[in-house]
Order: structure tokens, then C-alpha cells, then sequence
């Protein structure tokens, strides 16, 4: 399984997620002084990026049996 490169286009958003977190909290001062539509996209940003990772998620559980929640715990989450 790790040796499909949906895996890692899967580790690499989760990267790319992580270091947008690690960048809005860092910057929060000047983030929340944009203007209201600049905070509107860089939300809708956001969500599509968390959206198209959570599909991720969903496509590696299915088509290759990926638990993340297995690897961290030891237990099947359902």
C-alpha cells in the first residue's frame, strides 16, 4: 500500500494543511486585519483544502483498507 502514490499525495495535503495551521496561527494579527472578502477566501481556501483531504481519507480507507486510527490506537474506528 505505501507504495501508491495516492498515499502520498494524501501525506503531502495533510503537510500542506499542517503548515497553513502552523501559518495562521503564527500571522493571526495580520490575517484578521484583511478585509471581509479576502477572509471569505482564504476560508473557502481552507475548507476546499480540508474537503479534498477528507475525500482523500475516504478514498485510501476504501479502495486500500488505510486506518489511520488503526495505526495510531490499535483499534478499527467502526
Amino acid at each position: 500500500m505505501f507504495t501508491h502514490p495516492s498515499l502520498y499525495a494524501h501525506i503531502m495535503s495533510g503537510i500542506f494543511v499542517t503548515a497553513s495551521i502552523v501559518y495562521l496561527v503564527l500571522n493571526y494579527s495580520k490575517i484578521t486585519s484583511k478585509d471581509p472578502y479576502k477572509m471569505v477566501a482564504l476560508m473557502l481556501l481552507f475548507s476546499i483544502a480540508l474537503g479534498v483531504h477528507g475525500l482523500s481519507h475516504l478514498g485510501l480507507e476504501r479502495v486500500y483498507g488505510y486506518d489511520p486510527y488503526f495505526l495510531v490506537t490499535g483499534k478499527h474506528m467502526f
